[in-house]
C-alpha cells in the first residue's frame, strides 16, 4: 500500500519550537514526532510513501532520507503555500495513481498499536474509506464525526462551539480510495479559503461511500502547542511497552544519589551528575547535560543542552544546545511553560 503523510504546516501554535525546526521535527521521546508516524505507516503495510513538505522541508527530507531505515521507499513533494488538507493532498495525485492509500497529518500521535489495527481492519473488511475517531469533550477544534453501528454517517468540519452532539472527532489517519482526489477537486473552499479534506469524505458519504470509523485506542495528540510536548511524552510513557513509565538510554551516564520519579526520560549520552532529581514527567534528549544539584519536574531538555549547578526548572523548555545559567529557577505553567533560549517572538 502507498501512503501520505501531509507535513507542510507553518507550525505557528508550536512557536518558538518551530522558529528553528518544522513541526514534523519537534522530538517526542527523542525523536521527531514524524518519525513516529513513518514507522506506523509501515506498521500499517505501507511500502511507498510521499511526504507533502512545506516550511523549512529541507530539514524533514534530511532527517528521513530515502526511507531505508524504516523498511520503505519514501519521495518528497513540496506545497509552497499552505493551502489546506485537500491542496495538499492532490499533489499527490501523481504518485497514488488511483490506488487506495493510506494518509495521517504530520503532527498526529497516537499509541503505535494502532497504526497495524487500522490495516488490519482495512484489509479484512474493505470499506470505502476507512477514518480514525478520538474521543473529545466538544469536537469543534477539528471535525466532529457522527457514527451508527461503526459506521460513518455525517462529517462537519469545525462545527461551532457547543453544537455537536457528537464527542467523535477526526483523528487524523486515514485509508482512502484513489477516488477522494477527484471529490477534493469538487469541494467548495472552506471559509479559510482552503479545500478541507474532511469536506470531500462528506461529499463522498453524501454519494453512498461506506466510511468505516476506527476508535483509537491510547494516546491520541495533535501535539498543538508546546506545552503539549511535555504532557505527550508523559503519557506515551505510560503506554504498556513501558511498564515502569520510564526510557533509559543505555549510554546515559547518571552519577551517585541521582533521584528519579517516574515518567521521566533519559536520552542517549545524557550525563546527569550527583545530586539531580530528575522528574516527575522530566525528558531530558540525547547528549543533554545536567549539573550538580539540578531539579527538573514537568520540563523538556532538548538536545545537547546544557542546565547548570543547582538550577530549578519547572513546566520549562531548554531549547537545542542552549545553557541555563547555575541557579537559574524557571517555573513556568502547564499553559504556558516557560522557555530558556529560544526565540520567543
Amino acid at each position: 500500500m502507498k501512503g501520505v503523510i501531509l507535513a507542510a504546516g507553518l507550525g505557528t501554535r508550536m512557536r518558538p519550537l518551530t522558529h528553528r525546526r518544522p513541526k514534523p521535527l519537534v522530538p517526542v521521546l527523542d525523536r521527531p514526532m514524524i518519525e513516529h508516524i513513518v514507522v506506523g505507516a509501515a506498521d500499517a503495510g505501507v511500502t511507498e510513501l510521499l511526504i507533502v513538505i512545506g516550511y523549512r522541508g529541507e530539514m524533514v527530507r534530511e532527517t528521513l532520507g530515502g526511507g531505508q531505515r524504516f523498511g520503505l521507499r519514501i519521495e518528497y513533494a513540496l506545497q509552497e503555500k499552505p493551502a489546506g488538507t485537500g491542496d495538499a493532498t492532490l499533489m499527490a495525485e501523481e504518485f497514488i495513481a488511483g490506488e487506495p492509500f493510506f494518509l495521517s497529518w504530520g503532527d498526529i500521535i497516537v499509541s503505535r498499536r494502532n497504526y497495524a489495527r487500522i490495516g488490519e481492519i482495512w484489509r479484512t473488511e474493505r470499506p470505502d474509506l476507512l477514518l480514525s475517531l478520538n474521543w473529545v469533550e466538544d469536537p469543534w477544534e477539528g471535525a466532529a464525526v457522527y457514527v451508527e453501528d461503526r459506521r460513518v454517517v455525517r462529517i462537519i468540519e469545525k462545527p461551532p462551539q457547543g453544537t455537536s452532539t457528537t464527542n467523535y472527532n477526526n483523528a487524523g489517519i486515514f485509508v482512502l480510495p484513489g477516488e477522494i482526489l477527484e471529490a477534493t477537486k469538487e469541494i467548495d473552499l472552506s471559509a479559510r479559503g482552503e479545500r478541507e479534506l474532511p469536506d470531500a469524505i462528506q461529499l463522498m458519504l453524501s454519494r453512498g461511500a461506506v466510511v468505516r470509523g476506527v476508535p483509537i485506542e491510547g494516546c491520541w495528540s495533535d501535539v498543538a502547542r508546546p506545552a503539549e510536548v511535555i504532557r505527550l511524552n508523559g503519557a506515551l510513557l505510560g503506554e504498556p511497552e513501558y511498564p515502569d513509565a520510564s526510557l533509559c538510554a543505555d549510554s546515559a551516564r547518571i552519577g551517585l544519589g541521582v533521584l528519579r520519579r517516574a515518567p521521566y526520560l533519559l536520552g542517549a549520552e545524557v550525563s546527569i551528575a550527583e545530586g539531580a532529581i530528575i522528574g516527575p514527567s522530566a525528558f531530558v534528549l540525547h547528549e543533554a547535560r545536567l549539573l550538580e544539584g539540578a531539579r527538573l519536574s514537568h520540563s523538556l531538555v532538548l538536545p545537547s543542552a546544557v542546565v547548570e549547578e543547582g538550577c530549578e526548572l519547572e513546566w520549562t523548555i531548554v531549547e537545542e544546545r542552549a545553557s541555563v545559567p547555575a541557579g537559574t529557577r524557571s517555573i513556568g505553567t502547564p499553559n504556558a511553560p516557560a522557555f530558556v533560549g529560544a526565540d520567543c517572538d
